[in-house]
């Protein structure tokens, strides 16, 4: 017993000593992580050791349990990720962070995991992935009531639509987006939404309204202010929505406006070292402008200004833009080799970037200038142009596709829940049910066995009833015995033996012949009188015997020949003296006594007989009754409907037993039952 306790006592130290070491690992873990990501937001390091410092946390996460704090983790590591341009890292991350989330059903975690990996997909340009996982973040932070998420998803939504050229649906997200950005009041995302609702409007060709969203883009400038932003990180905002504006006046052919606004935009400080690319976006626009307007002042410079800057951005997009204005302006100066030269240039380098926008325009261009290869143009940009219309249509197509997908699983897991919720809901309701039927059933179970325990306790108290009356009797019939033989030796065997007593006393006085005949009649009253004690012995000896005795056969046989009647009939017990009265419920022995105590009161009330005789016998595990006498009998038929009769059949029945009762007018009267054990 002792080595049992000690070896279970050294199993607990194990097996306590290892959680504890585990426990301090994930502790050590979590320590290391906390220290990497502290380091890989040193932004006084390289951008290169820092993402090193992010795969040393994410490797050490791999090894972690799956905990809130590992989550957290996750969810900095991938937005460290994403902000130092590892967009393919950043999703990775933000897959475990959302498989861990998951796991733990951590809906919210599992959202905000969706939108880091929505616009990482964003920032690769891999839009079918990006709106994926902005459909599903939707859906969830919708479901959570996390308006201010939301907002940001459905814009991110809007500028995907905008980007595969679908313009109503990006003006129809951007606008969801903005009412729930109002009502937040977030001015950021408000002048966003009002800059991406006019450059949608534009792409519709919708103008008039195109001015007005971006003039309301500009009234909320007003409003930075107050949120803490610089005059210069203000008229940055300014200028970029100046450049849209410009572009959008330059379409409607109102130059002067465009030129004056991209002129005010440049002159904002800073510009040009803070902000390179807007700064030569501005310029070139403001020479494609001047260009439209026929006004050649300071061109081809500006134009060229704009590329060489671009050029040291290797902003290669922009460079296309450059390239295809001054092939624009050599048209309009007639100098067709140059043209042609700078066209072909931007052709190209649209070609390489898969910009179809500019492919298009370049050939359109192309096609006129150059004579040579005009048909080869004008061919291919018919080409260029259906393919991109189909690819254009696929898109909206496929996007379509996407959002009707992510809502049919939608619809489809609503459905599976209301199901699940029904069958659980049956189920319940079955159990219920199954656990009423139970209950129920074990209340009957019980009430049937209280009631027979009830029923055993009136039995047994009938049978104490029964053994005290019979005790009583008992006692009584003892009681006049003992007066019986009191009177018998007081006025019998005692005055018989003082006369004797005196005769012998005056008879031994003489010794003639005649005094010794005297003694010997004196010797023989004495014998009477011995024989006188004897008798009243015998009397008392039947009467212990009989109080010794006091079984269930001796109760019936005494309650059978203790019968007296006005017409004397003689009674007689027959009990069979291997039945085992013991091991018989006293239910089964109250009917067995109440039958043949109904019988033998009919007896002595109807049937004037001279002889009755019971019998109980045993048969295997039979038990059978008879109740015979040769008195006047009856007619069994009229007297079928009687109380008597109806109490014989129900003592039979609770017996599990069968009646038969023979009679007839004269012939006497048998009552049988017989009834298993």
């Amino acid at each position: 017993m002792k080595n049992y306790q000690l070896i279970l006592f050294l199993l607990i130290l194990i097996l306590s000593g290892a959680c504890k070491k585990s426990l301090n690992d994930n502790q050590a873990i979590k320590s290391d992580v906390e220290r990497f990501l502290e380091k890989s937001e040193d932004n006084n390091i390289s951008d290169t050791l820092r993402i090193q410092y992010l795969d040393s946390a994410y490797s050490d996460l791999l090894n972690s349990g799956n905990d809130s704090l590992s989550r957290t983790y996750l969810k900095r590591t991938a937005s460290d990720f994403y902000m130092l341009n590892d967009y393919k890292k950043a999703i990775a991350v933000s897959d475990k962070y959302y498989n861990f989330s998951a796991e733990a059903k951590d809906t919210a975690q599992m959202a905000k995991a969706l939108y880091l990996e929505g616009i990482s997909y964003y920032e690769l340009s891999n839009n079918d992935s990006a709106f994926f996982s902005y459909k599903e973040a939707e859906r969830l932070f919708s479901g959570l009531n996390d308006y201010e998420n939301l907002a940001a998803i459905i814009l991110y939504k809007a500028h995907i639509y905008y980007n595969i050229g679908d313009y109503v649906l990006c003006e129809s997200e951007a606008i969801k987006a903005l009412r729930l950005l109002r009502e937040q009041k977030r001015t950021i995302e408000i002048y966003q939404c009002y800059s991406l609702i006019g450059t949608a409007l534009d792409g519709q060709n919708n103008n008039e309204e195109a001015i007005k969203y971006f003039q309301l883009a500009l009234d909320e400038l007003e409003n930075f202010k107050d949120e803490g932003y610089t005059e210069d990180e203000i008229e940055d905002y300014r200028a970029s929505c100046y450049n849209n504006m410009g572009l959008v006046y330059v379409k409607m052919k109102r130059y002067d406006e465009a030129i004056s606004m991209y002129t005010e935009a440049l002159e904002y400080r800073g510009m040009k070292s803070a902000k390179p690319f807007l700064y030569a976006r501005l310029i070139n626009n403001l020479a494609s402008a001047k260009l439209k307007k026929g006004d050649f002042t300071d061109l081809p410079d500006l134009f060229i200004k704009a590329l060489h800057i671009r050029d040291s951005l290797d902003n290669k997009s922009d460079m296309i833009a450059s390239r295809y204005n001054l092939g624009q302006y050599y048209v309009a100066r007639k100098d067709t080799a140059k043209a042609i030269t700078y066209l072909s240039m931007a052709y190209n380098g649209a070609k390489a970037m898969h910009n179809s926008t500019d492919i298009l325009k370049s050939l359109r261009l192309l096609a006129d200038v150059d004579v040579k290869n005009s048909l080869h143009f004008s061919e291919e940009y018919i080409r260029v142009n259906d393919s991109l219309q189909e690819k254009g249509k696929a898109d909206r197509n496929r996007f379509a596709r996407i959002a009707y997908e992510t809502d049919r699983l939608e619809t489809e897991k609503e459905e599976l829940a209301k199901k699940n919720t029904f069958i659980i809901g049956v189920s319940v309701v079955v159990l219920l049910f199954v656990a009423a039927i139970f209950m129920i059933y074990y209340l009957n179970s019980r009430n049937k066995k209280l009631m027979l325990i009830q029923e055993q306790q009136r039995a047994n108290e009938e049978i104490y009833q029964l053994m005290f009356e019979q005790q009583s009797k008992i006692d009584s019939a003892r009681a006049d015995e003992k007066t019986r033989i009191a009177m018998e030796l007081h006025d019998g065997i005692l005055n018989n033996i003082y006369a004797v007593r005196l005769n012998l006393e005056f008879s031994n006085r003489k010794s003639d012949e005649e005094s010794v005949l005297k003694r010997k009649g004196f010797i023989k009253e004495l014998q009477q009188v011995e024989g006188e004690i004897r008798a009243v012995s015998h009397d008392l000896s039947r009467n212990v015997i009989f109080e010794q005795n006091q079984n269930f056969d001796s109760i019936l046989a005494y309650m059978v020949t203790s019968q007296k009647n006005t017409v004397g009939t003689e009674f007689e017990a027959h009990v069979d003296a291997t039945i085992d009265w013991e091991t018989i419920p006293n239910t089964t022995k109250i009917n067995i006594y109440r039958i043949i105590q109904e019988s033998l009161q009919n007896i002595n009330k109807y049937a004037n007989a001279r002889h009755a005789t019971v019998g109980i016998i045993k048969d295997d595990k039979i038990v059978k009754i008879t109740i015979t006498d040769d008195g006047d009998g009856f007619d069994t038929a009229k007297t079928a409907g009687g109380i008597g009769l109806k109490n014989f059949k129900k003592r039979a029945e609770a017996l599990s037993g069968e009646l038969a009762i023979e009679s007839a007018p004269g012939h006497g009267t048998t009552v049988m039952v017989q009834f298993p054990l």
